[in-house]
């Protein structure tokens, strides 16, 4: 009798073990079979993958089946030590640069910036574009028949001017909320003296890259954000202006990415493409409402655009293609 009962306490002993042993223990399943016991969690954790050569191999081969969108897949015969070039990132950036015609020298924003005044109140930002004109936009104007104002740089030294009609000036206002300011006398210590600001020659196309940069007044520095140029119908569109009333067809819409609950009075902040200043802000940021876009008007160095335009035209060869 005690021989039996020996052999069940063994055999209860076994399974009960058996099965703390299986508690411990997940399963894979393979290809060809049922699921099979492996490794219990402990052994899991513990677990480093070890980089073998075939594991590296394996590594480079998957890379190259997918490149980065954007980019071209690396060729085989391409150095090992070949870095691909990172994408475009969007979001905050750092100060833009601009830079000057004839020296080619870049100078950081913040030195550019006037804050522009009127009956002694702050009404918008301007750009100093050369070493005896201002730009702006009409919208910063409540006063048409004052064409008086006075500005300060980013040292607090004042400046005084008028406005001008812009034929008198090198520009070529795309829009004519254009607006131009002619300095009495120009400004002291300025990068610009001699010179001239770069603007762009030609027209920015659909999802160009900008940096859409914002005059902090509160800390006298500038914020600045990485953007592109949205097409003129999604504008109209977010804006609910299918007529095209606020946002003319001679305007460019900038994609906003920064959610502000307000308005940012950015009305004069210029928009930089390629270090080259080429638009001046008419509403603000997310102005009137958050829409994700905001509104430039174009600004061009009329004398640059036409020749641009001059070579354009020899270049296509025009006369061939008549005959």
């Amino acid at each position: 009798m005690q021989r039996p009962l020996w052999i069940f306490q063994i055999l209860l002993f076994v399974v009960l073990a058996n099965e703390a042993r299986s508690a411990k223990t997940h399963y894979h399943r393979y290809m060809l079979a049922s699921y099979r016991s492996q490794h219990n969690p402990k052994t899991q954790m513990d677990y480093k993958r070890r980089r073998t050569g075939t594991g590296m191999q394996n590594n480079q081969v998957a890379q190259e089946e997918e490149p980065v969108q954007g980019e071209q897949s690396e060729q085989s015969e391409q150095p090992a030590q070949d870095v691909p070039k990172p994408r475009l990132r969007y979001g905050t950036s750092q100060e833009p640069v601009v830079l000057m015609t004839k020296s080619q020298k870049k100078v950081p924003l913040h030195e550019l910036m006037v804050r522009i005044y009127q009956h002694n109140e702050y009404i918008c930002m301007g750009t100093v574009i050369s070493e005896k004109l201002v730009v702006t936009t009409s919208t910063c104007f409540e006063d048409a028949s004052n064409d008086v104002v006075t500005m300060k740089m980013y040292n607090n030294e004042a400046l005084d001017g008028h406005r001008i009609p812009l034929n008198q000036t090198f520009l070529k206002g795309a829009d004519p909320l254009l607006v131009a300011i002619e300095l009495s006398n120009p400004p002291k210590n300025s990068s610009v003296i001699d010179d001239t600001v770069k603007l762009c020659s030609t027209e920015l196309e659909n999802y160009e890259p900008i940096e859409l940069p914002l005059w902090i007044r509160s800390r006298h520095n500038i914020h600045s954000q990485r953007s592109f140029v949205l097409p003129l119908q999604e504008c109209l569109h977010r804006m609910k202006d299918p007529g095209a009333h606020v946002a003319t067809r001679t305007m460019i819409c900038a994609k906003n990415m920064k959610f502000t609950s307000q308005c940012q009075l950015a009305i004069g902040n210029p928009l930089i493409h390629a270090e080259m200043i080429c638009g001046i802000n008419v509403a603000g940021h997310n102005c009137p409402a958050f829409t994700g876009v905001d509104l430039y008007i174009r600004i061009y160095d009329a004398l640059d655009f036409s020749i641009r335009g001059m070579e354009l035209i020899k270049n296509s060869r025009i006369e061939d293609t008549i005959l």
